[in-house]
């Protein structure tokens, strides 16, 4: 395995959420990751536009294509999801954290989504519920900056921060030699014997 390219270590360790990952492991992955994305996207742009005739489009040739070659894409990033999940729970493991950080966007995410609902919901019934039916355009621009300014500060603003906090941990350094994950992948100190898998 050491024979293998780092930027390809994840696809190696395809399912391997144990041990550690240094950072060059994991940023060469979310390179290649970018690459193979635009490489992809460059293709079926070309595939989906090519021979269309711009003058008299037609939108069922377009779809016919944008269905056929979409489902290609989804393969190639279904391929790639379970190595990015688990080279980024290895980053967290380097830096002596829990592979369970890695859930933290998307439980605040999640969270997020049900106050707004649950906040512009009352907003809305609110703003209707006088039983007039209708609303004057002030009436109506205030609900619209309510309703925005809630998404922004019950999804956008935490989900912004929750990501920042998981940038910090990426970019960090990992523990000098040992761990509770595994030894120092690079090579500092002395191997223990890892506690904790996940």
């Amino acid at each position: 395995m050491s024979n293998v390219p780092l930027i390809f270590q994840p696809l190696v360790k395809y399912v391997d959420f144990q041990g550690r990952a240094r950072r060059s492991e994991f940023w060469l992955w979310v390179l290649l990751r970018i690459v193979v994305g635009m490489v992809m996207g460059t293709v079926i742009t070309t595939v989906m536009f090519s021979g269309m005739n711009f003058q008299h489009p037609d939108p069922s040739q377009f779809m016919g294509r944008y269905f056929t070659v979409m489902p290609l894409l989804q393969i190639v990033n279904l391929g790639l999801l379970l190595p990015s999940i688990a080279v980024a729970v290895r980053r967290l493991h380097d830096t002596n954290r829990s592979g369970w950080w890695y859930i933290m966007p998307i439980v605040v995410a999640i969270v997020g989504v049900v106050l707004f609902f649950i906040f512009a919901g009352t907003q809305l019934f609110s703003a209707i519920g006088t039983g007039e039916g209708t609303m004057t355009d002030a009436q109506g621009m205030k609900l619209f900056f309510t309703v925005m300014g809630s998404m922004f500060l019950f999804v956008f603003l935490p989900v912004l921060v929750a990501e920042i906090v998981m940038l910090v941990f990426y970019v960090s350094d990992g523990t000098p030699g040992a761990n509770r994950f595994g030894p120092d992948p690079k090579g500092r100190g002395v191997m223990e014997t890892p506690e904790v898998m996940f």
